[in-house]
């Protein structure tokens, strides 16, 4: 299948009209489905991806060479760093080809639907104010409560969305860089699109980030197991940080604008910063919120220290 066929133009005669990005940390195992989902998905013959490899501890790195191998569209990028914000930065900034109409975002444990990819480009190419296209999950306990969140509020899930070529742009242009270590960068990224990529309070531009509710996205449950439940305790301690990250460093970007932006999230945590924030009192979060406050005031009585 070709995007051409759906209203979806190349920018130029040469070169691909779409560009995947594929996050992959810890991923040997699910990352051939990834792939094997993009072909479903509507990846043309002179379409690339782009796997980053970040920071990976098992055959990832191997895996995706192996894949590359066999499929020239697929290059291969190799990431000392294990950071899915310093990933997007890379690719963002010194990866993507320039010459794409659109650029997709994807993790590499997640399965694009088919014709999903397709899906992507249409609602760009129908919204020519729009930065950026939603995907919507498919699968998940709480999808349908997560999917009318998504388009209400118009944001992206980082799983799967697309930015234009016009928008990639203006990132280089603007030097517009999310914060090394960042968690979340979804819920950064719909903020900064919809305050039309100057930051500050006003983030009523909806217009930003369109809703293509044919693209939607699978990924696998956890499961009862001891495996599992170690992954989604330390998945509950990133959605606690995140809670706090956003708490602070929205409040600077409120007030200052995109300018303010940290080179580094470590950097927003300062004692005053710390000071007023509490743990949520609920059962699911307050230990985790805990664990994480506790782990930010001794980090920056550190920085203090250090100075």
């Amino acid at each position: 299948m070709h995007l051409a066929e759906h209203g979806w133009k190349r920018l130029t005669d040469a070169g691909p009209m779409l560009s995947t990005c594929i996050f992959a940390r810890n991923e040997e195992r699910l990352l051939p489905q990834c792939v094997g989902s993009l072909v479903r998905a509507g990846l043309g013959e002179t379409d690339e991806v782009h796997i980053l490899v970040n920071g990976s501890a098992d055959n990832t790195g191997l895996t995706a060479r192996t894949l590359g191998a066999a499929d020239p569209r697929i290059r291969v990028h190799d990431l000392p760093v294990g950071d899915k914000v310093n990933a997007w930065n890379e690719y963002v900034h010194r990866i993507a080809p320039a010459r794409a109409g659109a650029h997709v975002f994807i993790d590499g444990d997640i399965a694009a639907s088919p014709d999903a990819l397709t899906a992507l480009a249409k609602a760009l190419a129908a919204s020519p104010e729009s930065y950026a296209a939603a995907a919507l999950p498919a699968s998940g306990r709480s999808r349908r409560a997560w999917a009318r969140s998504l388009i209400a509020n118009h944001y992206l899930s980082g799983n799967l969305y697309a930015l234009s070529g016009d928008a990639l742009a203006l990132f280089r242009e603007k030097r517009i860089r999310l914060p090394f270590g960042a968690k979340g960068e979804d819920g950064l990224l719909s903020y900064l699109l919809l305050t039309d990529l100057k930051g500050g309070k006003d983030d009523s531009h909806k217009r930003r980030i369109v809703i293509a509710e044919d693209a939607t996205f699978e990924f696998e449950s956890l499961q009862a197991s001891l495996r599992d439940a170690g992954l989604y305790a330390r998945r509950l301690l990133r959605y606690s940080e995140r809670h706090f990250q956003k708490k602070i460093l929205y409040r600077i970007l409120k007030e200052e604008g995109v300018r303010a932006m940290p080179e580094a999230v470590s950097e927003i945590y300062t004692q005053d910063a710390c000071k007023g924030l509490r743990p949520r009192f609920d059962p699911v979060n307050f230990w985790f919120d805990l664990a994480i406050l506790r782990r930010l005031k001794t980090n920056a009585a550190r920085l203090i220290e250090a100075r």
